[in-house]
């Protein structure tokens, strides 16, 4: 299903927008100019009624939650393994652990604790045999659109056909999610904003793709609500530890891969914040008060 915030308002119909302008331009020319007087709006509370208004999600641009991996821009600004909210806010950093003595340098921070709210339709994103420094990637919309751009999304395929051009595709999702404030991050209210029980949440954007897709997306949450117990109240009834770990490859490249495990269902309180967030009925002030820790 498509993830949609609030509810979007139509355009208006090119042709009755001609319309419009036409009739205008039918106008005798001569009437006078109506000037509005020069005064503020009308006040109401704290608000004025006119240029104050609370924008619907849809024209929102939210934070992405991303995995730090060892190529990329990120790496060079966090510790590759790490999870990075906004490219900006560290929110899980891996361990660090001597390959030959097995001492732990570095002890990992806790996981980052994720609700799901649901996810975009499957897209696909052009993935090439080397990453290239701000190199924009083709997504097309739907396997058709591969096809015709000469792609295919299946390895073996593609391995076989790559030396006559054939382009590979990962398929891509977004989950929308709510993000628990960890303890790493300050408690400062410009991130984390809304309170809901006696902890902080903020919400993202997770975009699941290549071995992430398949152990995430496939291997835990798609599962789980179409088969599994543990969402079969919908994705909101339950949270999940986000962590990492390094993921060697048979004649590749060691991969930091994302890992989803089950943390609790979710309270009654953290439900309601879902629905007020699906139906764009929700600003950091009117999240659920904070309750007696659970």
């Amino acid at each position: 299903m498509e993830i949609k915030f609030g509810k979007g308002q139509a355009a208006v119909p090119v042709e009755n927008a001609q319309e419009a302008a036409a009739a205008d331009s039918a106008k005798p020319a001569n009437l006078p100019a109506v000037i509005p007087a020069a005064s503020l709006p009308a006040a109401r509370g704290n608000n004025f009624t006119l240029g104050d208004f609370l924008p619907p999600f849809e024209n929102v641009i939210f934070p992405r939650l991303n995995l730090v991996h060892n190529t990329g821009a990120l790496k060079d600004f966090f510790i590759p393994g790490s999870l990075v909210l906004g490219r900006a806010t560290a929110l899980f950093v891996p361990p660090d652990i001597n390959k030959d003595t097995g001492i732990v340098r570095r002890a990992a921070t806790p996981p980052v604790v994720v609700t799901v709210l649901g996810h975009r339709p499957e897209r696909f994103v052009e993935k090439p045999e080397e990453y290239v420094p701000g190199q924009q990637n083709q997504i097309c919309y739907s396997e058709d659109e591969v096809r015709a751009a000469g792609g295919t999304t299946n390895y073996s395929e593609w391995k076989l056909k790559k030396a006559d051009g054939m382009r590979r595709f990962d398929t891509l999702v977004d989950f929308a999610v709510i993000i628990e404030r960890p303890e790493i991050v300050a408690d400062d209210d410009t991130v984390f904003v809304y309170s809901v029980g006696n902890k902080k949440y903020t919400l993202a954007l997770w975009a699941l793709k290549s071995t992430a897709y398949t152990a995430v997306a496939k291997g835990v949450f798609f599962t789980q609500r179409r088969m599994g117990s543990m969402l079969k109240g919908g994705y909101p009834s339950m949270s999940w530890n986000i962590s990492s770990r390094i993921k060697p490859f048979p004649g590749g490249v060691p991969t930091w891969v994302p890992i989803s495990t089950p943390n609790s269902k979710s309270s009654p309180e953290m439900i309601e914040f879902a629905k007020q967030i699906l139906t764009g009925d929700i600003t950091p002030a009117d999240a659920p008060a904070e309750t007696a820790a659970e």
